[in-house]
């Protein structure tokens, strides 16, 4: 099952707090490179994620109406 939005928001948000808390200096200046790779890195995972569970739904999609016809015809 994929993950919600808050659940991908939440563990951005705790990677960036977690990196942080071991550097402070992290989040200097506001955009470090660090920062900046780590939400690019999460955001292709969450849009990869994504693409799968569009992908699988439009299977699921795809097979509801060849399930109706295979019934019709038996």
């Amino acid at each position: 099952m994929a993950r919600t939005p808050e659940e991908w928001g939440a563990l951005l948000g705790s990677t960036l707090a977690k990196m942080q808390a071991s550097d402070p200096r992290f989040m200097l200046p506001a955009m470090s490179p660090d920062c900046s790779r780590i939400i690019t890195e999460t955001i292709a995972v969450i849009v990869a994620e994504a693409r799968l569970q569009g992908r699988d739904d439009a299977l699921v999609g795809l097979q509801g109406p060849i399930v109706a016809r295979s019934r019709l015809h038996a």
